[in-house]
């Protein structure tokens, strides 16, 4: 797997070759010493990005992070980062951070069909080599953060703070999954467990791609109150509501510092159906000539999935060795 890249110019030349850019700062957090342990940026092309989201002095600049398994990468994760990077103007989103938890974090998972877990440097890969994240990639906009749970939450964390500093409006953003939190439990407590989290300002749950428990679309009314949370309230007004959701939001008060959550009531949900239980299912128990077939209609980069199956099962029994 091609390496991640710590990567030069310097900030201060980024600074002068990208005025009123992200680029600069995402250089100078990297290299910033007060980091909780090692981060990068997996970015195999010898080029950088030509172009590179502007800053706004008249909106909130918004910095979203968006971690998971991703084990594999299928295509409900493409849909679901394209919903956003088809709204990146209207929400003013000048980043959007994908990343993969490592392989000791979902060995500890107490999920079906979990016996496979890919090496990260393969998960980043598949979305690398996904064509539609490699263009925004080289936009500028979607970047691959590989670091540990703490490492990679400070690293936001300073970058956030690197572009406050010079007088920016900005906001970290935690994108929740649809399952993410429910009307049955308080947001510290599974499925969310927000207090893994670390400091972000705001947490983001939409109904657009992935139903929730907590509101029926559809319904002239607010989304049912979740427990260790204050009541919702109605969000700001915007002038594309229909596109982008009712905004309502609630405070976390049994997460520490009380997050803001933000929820974006749809009319509907467009879930795609893929079931990541499924896919682990197809991964563990279906014979090597069915593979591909059973797999290209739900995951990304398939046949950089088959190989690696392949000789995972191959070499199975020999050392049952797992790789970052």
């Amino acid at each position: 797997m091609a390496p991640c890249s710590n990567s030069t110019p310097s900030p201060e030349e980024c600074l002068s070759s990208n005025p009123d850019t992200i680029h600069p700062y995402l250089q100078k957090a990297l290299n910033h010493p007060g980091l909780a342990g090692t981060v990068a940026l997996f970015n195999p092309s010898p080029s950088p990005p030509t172009t590179w989201p502007r800053l706004h002095r008249s909106t909130t600049n918004q910095i979203f992070l968006y971690p998971g398994s991703y084990n594999p990468p299928h295509r409900g994760h493409l849909a679901t980062i394209q919903y956003f990077a088809d709204r990146r103007v209207q929400l003013n989103i000048v980043a959007f951070f994908i990343f993969c938890d490592p392989s000791s974090v979902i060995l500890t998972k107490n999920k079906k069909h979990n016996s496979i877990t890919l090496p990260r440097s393969l998960r980043n890969a598949i979305f690398y080599q996904t064509p539609k994240l490699t263009q925004l990639i080289s936009e500028g906009w979607l970047h691959l953060l590989v670091g540990s749970m703490e490492s990679h939450i400070s690293y936001l964390r300073i970058l956030a703070d690197f572009v406050k500093g010079d007088g920016w409006s900005v906001k970290l953003v935690g994108f929740l999954g649809g399952d993410k939190l429910s009307a049955e439990s308080p947001p510290h407590l599974p499925p969310g467990e927000l207090t893994a989290w670390g400091p972000v300002d705001e947490f983001l749950i939409i109904n657009a791609r992935r139903p929730v428990d907590f509101y029926t679309p559809g319904a002239d009314e607010a989304p049912r109150d979740l427990p260790g949370c204050t009541a919702w309230e109605r969000g700001e007004r915007w002038d594309d509501e229909k596109k982008l959701g009712i905004p309502w939001v609630c405070k976390a008060l049994t997460v520490p510092g009380e997050p803001w959550i933000s929820f974006r009531a749809s009319e509907r949900s467009a879930s795609d159906g893929v079931s990541s239980t499924d896919i682990r299912r197809i991964m563990c128990e279906v014979p090597g000539e069915r593979l591909y077939e059973d797999l290209k209609e739900h995951v990304l980069g398939c046949e950089l999935l088959v190989e690696w199956l392949e000789k995972y099962r191959g070499k199975k029994g020999e050392d049952g060795q797992q790789v970052e």
